[in-house]
């Protein structure tokens, strides 16, 4: 007669499980069943059911007997009275709900407006700045021959500064401009 080793049910020791794949897998698992436990009930007894769970890495995940959606709104979105299990509960939980998404709906908001503002300020600067060098770009359109006075000198000071700009930046990279040519310093 041999013996057999009978694996059964082992006890769980409640308690956050502290490696985070095996919470995931935990979690992805328990979620499962509960799903599957509620999709039971509401076949076995006709009861209306919706379910929201937050999964460790804040992924939300729902399950709603006809449709989550229409459960929600059903609970949420009409003047019930107190459950008898849980009374004035139920209705400071979902206003604690309300506040706090909306609270993060708004800081979203202020977010996304901000980059907006940003954005639409730097096409604004990017269009005057497009305009200034379109007129900047008047002045070489022309041959020389043709500017007047006032046009020539303001090329030749344009020309003076652009010139500044170069030796400033070969000067900063270590490079020196003497008599007309660069060399290393």
């Amino acid at each position: 007669m041999s013996t057999r080793l009978i694996k059964g049910r082992k006890k769980v020791r409640l308690a956050k499980i502290d490696n985070e794949t095996n919470r995931q897998v935990t979690f992805s698992k328990r979620r499962n069943s509960v799903f599957k436990k509620a999709n039971e009930l509401a076949v076995m007894t006709g009861a209306e059911v919706g379910i929201i769970v937050f999964s460790p890495a804040n992924k939300p995940y729902s399950f709603g007997h006809p449709n989550v959606n229409e459960t929600i709104d059903k609970y949420v979105g009409e003047e019930r009275r107190p459950s008898p299990s849980s009374p004035g509960i139920d209705d400071k939980y979902v206003q604690m709900y309300r506040k706090a998404n909306s609270r993060a709906l708004n800081t979203q908001l202020d977010y996304l407006q901000d980059q907006l503002d940003f954005a639409l300020n730097l096409k604004s600067n990017l269009k005057e700045m497009n305009k200034n060098l379109d007129s900047q770009q008047e002045l070489f359109r022309d041959p020389i021959e043709k500017m007047n006075y006032t046009e020539a000198s303001m090329l030749k000071e344009r020309l003076e500064n652009l010139l500044l700009k170069v030796k400033n930046y070969g000067t900063e990279r270590g490079y020196g401009y003497e008599n007309g040519r660069w060399k290393d310093e």
